[in-house]
């Protein structure tokens, strides 16, 4: 298991659910769409989720990357969100 992102914050857009938005600067790691992960909560709580959606987010000047995993209703509740940690498989196989 490999630790993706630190989630920052979550958000709830109409019609398609939860989005959890993070950064990362792993650049050898891999998330795509129906991958399954473990969202580690706040309070030690693993959840496994899978992707539904994975959009990056790019600034200039900086070497880390913002992602946006939509997650739609397969959380009960954002508040342990942020601060979160998503962990994926990787290498695949391990």
């Amino acid at each position: 298991m490999q630790k993706l992102l630190d989630i920052g914050y979550a958000i709830e857009i109409p019609g398609q659910g939860a989005v959890l938005v993070g950064r990362t600067e792993q650049t050898d790691a891999v998330l795509c769409k129906g991958d399954v992960f473990d969202l580690i909560l706040t309070t030690g709580e693993r959840r496994t989720l899978t992707a539904l959606g994975v959009s990056p987010f790019t600034k200039c000047f900086t070497e880390a990357t913002t992602l946006g995993v939509l997650v739609g209703d397969q959380l009960d509740t954002l508040d342990a969100v942020d601060g979160s940690e998503l962990w994926i498989n990787w290498p695949p196989g391990q």
